[in-house]
């Protein structure tokens, strides 16, 4: 099956790209050290299928808006290298403008796939940031519930610092330790920084 003379070969690489840097990219921007609180969100998969289908969307488009786009580089002419571009860009070209609606004389609201996008974007971000607090929390509260002293908890913070931390993300970690009101919060602070496994060692 051809779509609009894009062979199913190029569209399905475009997919994949797009849906593992999507992945990638919201991972490794917002949960760093958590990743595995947001991978348990359902959410989290629908959203990075979605750019996935907009980039394999994109790739069957380009041969109808050739005037809008231009794809120049070395290689870009050979299809599965354009596909893999498209993929890996999938937000650049959100902003290809599909058709104009006119709103009066000169004036005109351009739609495309950046109109679309930010139908589901915003609130799907957020559910999926409900997710990872809701299993963050979840695995915060046992541990915490070993510290109902504050201090303790403070304490084992602060004698078991996160390693390699520059001089300021020191200064910063203990700032944020001292100021935390809760174990809960203090063990937050120190997840953040270390991540899952040496946080669970350490508060074991």
């Amino acid at each position: 099956m051809i779509l609009f003379g894009v062979p199913p070969g190029p569209l399905v690489l475009a997919f994949s790209v797009a849906t593992v840097v999507t992945a990638l990219e919201l991972v490794t921007s917002k949960y760093p050290r958590t990743s595995r609180f947001c991978l348990k969100s359902i959410w989290f998969y629908l959203y990075v299928v979605i750019y996935g289908l907009l980039a394999a969307g994109a790739l069957a488009l380009l041969p109808l808006i050739g005037s809008e786009v231009k794809i120049e580089g070395i290689g870009l002419t050979n299809p599965w290298v354009q596909a893999a571009f498209v993929g890996l860009s999938v937000k650049a070209f959100l902003h290809i403008r599909l058709f104009s609606v006119s709103t009066g004389p000169d004036q005109s609201f351009p739609f495309g796939l950046e109109s679309f996008v930010q139908l589901f974007e915003p609130w799907m971000l957020r559910t999926i940031e409900l997710d990872h607090y809701a299993e963050q929390s979840a695995f915060v509260e046992p541990l915490a519930g070993r510290y109902p002293a504050v201090d303790a908890a403070r304490t084992k913070a602060k004698n078991n610092p996160p390693p390699a931390l520059s001089k300021s993300e020191s200064d910063a970690f203990e700032s944020d330790i001292d100021h935390a009101p809760t174990s809960a919060e203090i063990i937050k602070v120190y997840l953040k920084l270390a991540g899952i496994r040496l946080t669970q060692r350490v508060f074991s």
